[in-house]
């Protein structure tokens, strides 16, 4: 090397190209080359004199170099050329000819770059550094082939990634030489950009594939991330194209072919979004432009479209901390993604509740966006929509839907589909909230918010039980046994939640926890018997016993599960390890950790097919075998107050100071009337704190009586002198409470001449009774009791009793009310009774007289011991618990009293009605005064006045005529009444059906409404004071809102005939009790006649002659015998003519109304639309004078049968 002038020149001076004349060698060339590189890679790029170059510059773009047949010629040839650009840059030192056939030597040589055991790997490595270095490969693409140099270049270096022997060294060469190409490239090759960005899409499924490296996807990663914005507008294009293709064959749909070619189209268009999803994780930035096309997807008019877009954007919003917020770069196409679930398409909107809930899982800070779709998903018109969020939500973490995605309106929202008509979304639902309260038990009751969201859930579960429906037990069976209150071995853990869930119940909801636990005995019952048949030798009587058994267990399965066929398949198994199990579980001396053993060894066995299949039998799939044993089982074992709880339950109940005290209190109570079994290791326990003295509570007192009333002689076993003694203190100084179970438990003692005295001794202690003493009310609860346990010690006694009741009790007031108190919704719950002294003595003293009635029911006298206390009974009701005269000087009574004494005048009468003599004595006049009752002016009256009505009724324990009140629940104030009443009627109604599909309980019940409508106060004060026809109007609406409400819950395709026969046949009867006022109850007929008439029209129900003949009820109806005033009866109408066009009008709207209530439970929901007609406006209501407008207090509904 020499140099001039500052300048490096060249000193190789030796000739490279041969030719004829002076032929080189091969290997001489090679050594002349090799010289040649060794000097030129030592020159200074900036330090050359180019003019020394000249002539070396020529001879190495010579052909006879560039494509010699040698390897090293054209090797060390690159690599001098390599420099020459080096020297000569920015410049290209040829022609585009030369530079062309230049590269591709290059490209020759990369492609043996991924053999680094060759003998001119360093060479080439050396080339590659020299091109990554000075940036010469950029020349290339200003060349006229510059696409096919580009498609080649890239093509060679993704090759060699792939081979597997590429050097990871290399790969930030390549990766600078790749990324200048496509910064210098005016176009890029469609096939190249291909080729980069298929790496994304092949990345995708090696990542599924669990390998971490994909070939090439380096060079993709590199090339893209330093030409974003270059690559950005590529793509962008790259979608449009592809975007319009999809949609302009969609357009052009014509034939199969052109279909396959759309499906071809779509197909590629998935592919771009998962193009874009990639691209979202790793090079975000390229989807600045493109991303606008993606959510122009979302509103065009191909559904498939729509659903690609709306999936894409959601996988994208579920990328795991990615490099920018998507939310806030595309602002737009977020925002049109959050609509998606008002798309029209139920499937867009389906698929749009599967990509939020992704969304939500791996971003939970988006779930407050997101909510609001939900919400509206949850509602949807369309059910599968409805069911896919319900099945999504299920897939979010307990603890992020909670802290996320709960509010009160999604909960609420819930808690409205676990009473979804469709199985599917209602057992859905049911699983979510059980297993969301299942993982968050430990923060319910702790938490507010956690509260809030979720302490509702056990009692609106158990709520279900009201629908009466087989398919709605069934899933409310396995929410409860396996999610509200999942077997646990801990005593005390399982125990504390037992008690948790049952103290935060309602009413409704304690009352269905109470009938699955009362349930057990009978299911347990059919169990055992069906296991000892199927256990005998096969006979035709065993068989018979066995079908009848089955048929018995699955009248209340539901019918989606083919049960039957399992039970029979378990019989016919016999498999002897089965039937112990079972056996087991269903034995109420079973403790609780062996019925957990039992059940997880059963069903983990009759999961699988081999364990249940029968050679020659038809198979029962294991899922309907699991699930019908389950649901056996779970009705048929004591789990919740198994005997091993009964010990913790004792022992919380004995503690005052703990928390769970009155559910302990309520739990023994319950287990005393429901299985009173379980309490017999346990019941020694209580009876010696009773003998000792100790405190013992009502509720205990009340247990052990139940336990006693079913296993006598256990009660008393030693002590019983200590037992006898503490009783009767107990009902001399204890509670009025204490005192009424204290004597009733001394009534379970045997009959000994000690007991008998002791009875004695107790009513010498107490007598005679004095109202000035502080323990009145206590006496006034033994004598009450004493009347039914030891009633030879009161016989001689009623007289002086009756006096002293009636004179200083009932007739007078000891504490005054207030004449100008207008409180009409005031209240005196169960727990403030005996602080009001006077109030309790008024209802101990209907107490004394009704169970002294209960005491002589047998005797003679009876019936006339009977009417001056029936007659007291129906005063008090028809004056609204006032009898206290003006005269006396103690009038008024108290508001609070007169409420809580007509209550307690009903409550009396129901009692009494359970015994046939006095039934009998309970005329229908005094049927009639109940309506007060159950349209009382106070809310906590009519409440609890139906509470114990409808209990009665289910109970059967009063006489059917009294089902007839139920209907007049009809202008009931209060929503939640009003509902709970409509939905038992529906319940007993379905139920009556179900044991006797000819059962006309409900038929008659209607006929009687319709009599006592007619008797009805307001009724007769409206018809009476009517002149103009908005009078007459006031008269049929008020009567038309009864009978629609009947119609509502009783009528039926099969039925309305009868109804409506019923209606018509009362034209042909007077009235009983009033005969004239006959008239009234025709205009009830007509008007009932015009109301079903208009109802089957609305409904297509076919009105049909009814086929038989039915009397009416005898003691309301009195047959006419004159045919004459027959006819004249059926062809008059007794609706006033100018109120017949008003009529219609009322009719049409109520039977409307009618028409959509009952709809409502079959037909599919619409979604919400504006009515472009002005809302019609409503005529006024009539409601019953004796109403108040104050919202009701929370009422207490756990009410003593006494108190």
């Amino acid at each position: 090397m020499a140099i001039s002038k500052g300048l490096q020149t060249l000193k190789f001076k030796d000739t490279l190209v041969s030719t004829v004349d002076r032929p080189i060698a091969t290997k001489e060339l090679i050594t002349r080359l090799q010289d040649l590189h060794n000097e030129l890679s030592s020159l200074d790029q900036d330090k050359v004199d180019l003019k020394s170059l000249e002539e070396i510059k020529d001879s190495l773009i010579n052909k006879k170099l560039l494509k010699h047949s040698n390897n090293g010629v054209q090797t060390f040839c690159a690599c001098c050329l390599a420099d020459i650009l080096r020297f000569y840059a920015p410049d290209a030192p040829y022609n585009a000819s030369q530079l062309s056939d230049l590269f591709k030597l290059f490209f020759s040589q990369f492609k043996q770059i991924g053999n680094p055991d060759g003998p001119f790997y360093h060479q080439q490595t050396y080339l590659l550094t020299r091109l990554a270095e000075t940036r010469s490969i950029v020349l290339i693409t200003d060349l006229p082939n510059a696409d096919t140099l580009v498609e080649q270049l890239f093509e060679i270096f993704y090759d060699l990634a792939s081979s597997g022997t590429f050097s990871s060294k290399l790969e930030p060469l390549v990766c600078e030489i790749l990324s200048e190409v496509i910064a210098e490239s005016s176009t890029i090759p469609t096939k190249t950009l291909k080729l980069v960005l298929n790496k994304f899409l092949a990345n995708t499924m090696v990542m599924k594939k669990g390998n971490t490296t994909l070939p090439g996807f380096k060079f993709t990663l590199e090339v893209c991330n330093a030409n974003a914005d270059r690559m950005s507008r590529l793509l962008t294009q790259f979608f449009s194209e592809t975007i319009y293709e999809a949609t302009k064959g969609k357009e052009n749909e014509r034939t199969e072919d052109d279909k396959q070619d759309v499906s071809a189209l779509l197909a590629q268009l998935k592919k771009l979004h998962t193009l874009a999803l990639e691209l979202w994780k790793y090079v975000p930035e390229m989807l600045s432009s493109a991303m606008g096309l993606i959510e122009n997807e979302l509103d065009a008019e191909d559904e498939k479209i729509r659903i690609t877009a709306t999936e894409t954007i959601g996988k994208i919003l579920a990328v795991k901390q990615p490099r920018l917020n998507f939310a806030a770069a595309h602002s737009d196409a977020y925002m049109n993604w959050l609509k998606k679930p008002l798309d029209k398409s139920p499937h867009v909107r389906s698929f749009w509740v599967k990509s939020a809930v992704q969304v939500v899982n791996t971003n939970p800070d988006l779930a407050a966006d997101l909510a609001g779709g939900l919400i509206k998903t949850l509602v949807d018109s369309d059910e599968r929509t409805r069911l896919t969020t319900v099945r999504e939500l299920s897939n979010v973490r307990p603890g992020v839907f909670i802290s996320k995605v709960a509010n009160k309106t999604i909960m609420s929202t819930l808690g409205q589909l676990i009473r979804e008509k469709h199985a599917e979304i209602r057992s859905s639902c049911l699983q979510l909230l059980g297993s969301l309260y299942n993982a968050h038990f430990d923060d319910i009751y702790k938490d507010d918010n956690v509260t809030e969201l979720l302490g509702w859930v056990p009692d609106e579960v158990l709520k279900l039980v009201y629908i009466n429906d087989k398919t709605v037990n069934a899933q409310v069976d396995h929410t409860l046994f396996e999610l509200l209150l999942p077997f646990e071995l801990e005593d005390a853990k399982r125990v504390g939640r037992l008690l948790t869930v049952t103290e935060h119940l309602s009413e409704k909801g304690k009352n269905s926890f109470h009938a699955i636990v009362k349930r057990q005995p009978q299911m347990a019952k059919a169990v055992g018997q069906l296991l000892t048949l199927a256990d005998t030798k096969p006979a035709d009587d065993a068989v018979s016993k066995i079908d009848k058994l089955i048929n018995w267990l699955v009248a209340s399965f539901p019918e989606s599960v083919d049960c039957r066929a399992a039970l029979k398949q378990l019989v016919k198994l016999n498999n002897k390890r089965y039937f112990k199990l079972i056996r087991l579980c269903s034995d109420i001396e079973t403790d609780y950790k062996t019925i957990t053993n039992c059940t997880k060894e059963l069903f983990g066995r009759l999961n699988e097919l081999k364990n249940i299949k029968l050679d020659g039998e038809p198979s029962v799939a294991p899922h309907d075998m699991l699930f019908t044993v389950k649901l056996l089982v779970y009705r048929s074992s004591v789990i919740f107050y198994n005997q091993s709880n009964v010990g913790e339950i004792l022992r919380i109940s004995k503690d005052l100071a703990h928390p769970h005290n009155g559910a302990a209190q309520d739990a023994l109570e319950n287990i005393s009337t429901v299985v009173p079994e379980v309490l017999r290791a346990n019941i020694s326990t209580l009876t010696q704190e009773i003998s000792s003295g100790g405190p013992v509570g009502v509720k205990d007192l009340k247990a052990i009586f139940q336990f006693g009333k079913k296993f006598p002689e256990v009660i008393v076993t030693e002590n019983s002198d200590e037992y006898v003694t503490s009783l009767k203190r107990l009902a001399v100084h204890g509670s009025p409470a204490e005192a009424k179970y204290a004597v009733r438990l001394l009534g379970q003692v045997p009959r000994t001449a000690a007991r008998n005295a002791a009875a004695a001794a107790l009513l010498d202690e107490i007598w005679p009774l004095d109202s000035a003493k502080d323990n009145f009310n206590t006496c006034l609860a033994t004598v009450a009791e004493l009347f039914l346990t030891d009633l030879v010690l009161l016989e001689d006694k009623t007289k002086e009793i009756s006096t002293l009741l009636a004179s200083q009790i009932l007739l007078r007031n000891h504490t005054v009310g207030d004449d100008d108190d207008d409180e009409v919704n005031g209240w005196i719950g169960p727990d403030e009774l005996e602080a009001n002294r006077d109030c309790l003595s008024k209802i101990l003293a209907l107490r004394v007289f009704v169970n002294w009635l209960i005491a002589v029911e047998t005797a003679e006298n009876a019936a006339q011991a009977a009417e001056p206390v029936l007659k007291l009974l129906t005063s008090i009701i028809g004056n609204g618990g006032e009898i206290v005269s003006p005269k006396t000087g103690t009038y008024p009574t108290p508001k609070k009293y007169q409420s809580r004494l007509r209550l307690e005048a009903g409550i009396k009468l129901l009692k009494l009605a359970r015994y046939s003599r006095y039934n009998f004595l309970i005329q229908q006049d005094l049927v009639n005064k109940l309506v007060l009752l159950i349209q009382d002016e106070n809310d906590h009256v009519r409440a609890l006045y139906m509470a114990k009505l409808k209990k009665n009724l289910t109970l059967g324990l009063i006489s059917e005529r009294f089902y007839a009140l139920v209907f007049f629940i009809a202008h009931e104030p209060q929503d939640a009444l009003r509902e709970d009443t409509k939905t038992w009627v529906r319940s007993m109604h379905k139920r009556k059906l179900t044991a006797n599909r000819n059962e006309l309980l409900f038929e008659k019940s209607f006929v009687r409404m319709l009599s006592m409508l007619s008797h009805h106060q307001e009724f007769l004060e409206l018809l009476e004071s009517a002149r103009t026809t908005s009078d007459y109007t006031a008269v049929l609406g008020f009567a038309l809102t009864y009978i629609g409400l009947a119609l509502d819950l009783v009528a039926n395709t099969n039925n309305v005939s009868l109804l409506f026969y019923l209606a018509s046949r009362m034209k042909q009867y007077r009235d009983r009790l009033t005969p004239e006022l006959s008239s009234n109850m025709y205009l009830v007929s007509d008007l009932t006649q015009h109301t079903i008439k208009a109802l089957a029209k609305h409904k297509n129900w076919s009105l049909a002659t009814w086929p038989g003949k039915l009397s009416l009820p005898g003691d309301l109806f009195e047959s006419i015998g004159d045919s004459a005033q027959l006819h004249e009866l059926a062809v008059k109408s007794f609706i006033p003519e100018s109120a017949v066009k008003t009529l219609d009008d009322l009719v049409r709207d109520r039977t409307r109304h009618l028409a959509g209530t009952a709809a409502a439970a079959t037909a599919d929901r619409k979604r919400p639309h504006v009515d472009e007609k002005p809302p019609t406006k409503k005529k006024p209501a009539v409601e019953p004078q004796r109403r108040s407008a104050i919202q009701r207090a929370a009422v207490n509904y756990n009410e003593d049968d006494e108190f």
